[in-house]
């Protein structure tokens, strides 16, 4: 093709990794679904979260669903030179946008993201969810209750598992332990995990999570971490950006020294989405006002192509 034989082009709207827009969640029709939450009300130190799901959408990064020259191409995948094969292929993707957030009201917002979720997942795709602080995957798993049990794999730098703060027990710091609280949750497993307060931690260990220190997963290995947790009929996955080295991932808000890099997180995730049955996941923390070089962003969105490769394989 030259580029006299270029057709006009026009400008696509901002959706992850170029995927078509739905509007009408009674009209989605695609394998995957993912949805914005532009949300950081429950952010704890400093803010920036909110920004965090067009960011991704944003970020640089290798795979677009579609052509370049504007030519639909139908989920044809991209090509992965270490895989040697087109990742992706045939499987369809939509963005759902983000949901409509109402200042000071943390109740609506996270009953609007539930029933977002909820009715993702009656339409028979797979939901993914781009916040936003960490404080939304409790609605987003509130959301998962057809999927019962469902076991979380919570990848963090900290434990989240606080009661309340000063009495609001919806905070970032506080979601593994709201879902702990839900009927149909089953097994928890946080990893990476380098900072906790004493009482969060006993309690976790009280309510029987597996723990895995950012120590044991680098002396251990990612398949090694991956085959420790244990299998349940169904997987939910929350990954904090903050787990990674803040030299990855230096945009987010409450950053730790010592976390994963790419590689190993990269190996972990394909380790354990081969050997469970995923059904939704969500990414969190990414904080675009304090990432330099959209280093964060585009980590991000490579984590989710990441899982998403190995949730679905080429058709």
């Amino acid at each position: 093709m030259t580029e006299q034989d270029w057709p006009i082009l026009r400008a696509q709207p901002r959706t992850f990794f170029k995927t078509p827009l739905c509007t009408n969640l009674d009209e989605l029709d695609a394998d995957i679904a993912f949805i914005g939450m532009p949300f950081d009300q429950g952010t704890l130190g400093r803010p920036g979260a909110r920004y965090g799901p067009d960011a991704v959408r944003d970020a640089p990064r290798a795979y677009s669903y579609t052509d370049p020259f504007g030519r639909q191409q139908e989920a044809e995948g991209f090509y992965n030179i270490e895989a040697g094969d087109e990742l992706l292929r045939g499987v369809t993707m939509a963005d759902c946008g983000n949901i409509t957030t109402i200042p000071s009201n943390v109740h609506r917002n996270f009953d609007k993201l539930t029933e977002a979720v909820e009715k993702v997942v009656a339409r028979g795709s797979f939901p993914v969810v781009v916040g936003g602080d960490h404080a939304i995957t409790y609605p987003v798993v509130r959301g998962l209750s057809s999927f019962e049990p469902l076991n979380i794999v919570h990848f963090d730098a900290h434990l989240d598992y606080s009661h309340d703060y000063q009495g609001e027990l919806y905070t970032h710091g506080s979601p593994i332990r709201r879902c702990r609280e839900l009927d149909f949750v089953g097994h928890i497993t946080s990893v990476g995990i380098r900072t906790a307060r004493r009482q969060p931690y006993e309690d976790s260990q009280r309510d029987g999570s597996l723990i895995i220190t950012t120590s044991q997963f680098r002396s251990q290995g990612p398949a090694a971490i991956a085959a420790q947790i244990p299998r349940g009929e169904n997987l939910y996955i929350t990954l904090d950006i903050d787990v990674m080295d803040p030299s990855q991932a230096p945009g987010t808000g409450t950053p730790e020294i010592g976390g994963l890099f790419y590689h190993e997180m990269r190996d972990c995730l394909a380790a354990l989405v081969s050997g469970h049955n995923l059904v939704a996941f969500d990414v969190v923390e990414v904080a675009p006002p304090y990432d330099s070089s959209e280093l964060t962003s585009q980590l991000g969105a490579a984590l989710i192509i990441d899982i998403l490769a190995a949730r679905f394989p080429s058709r």
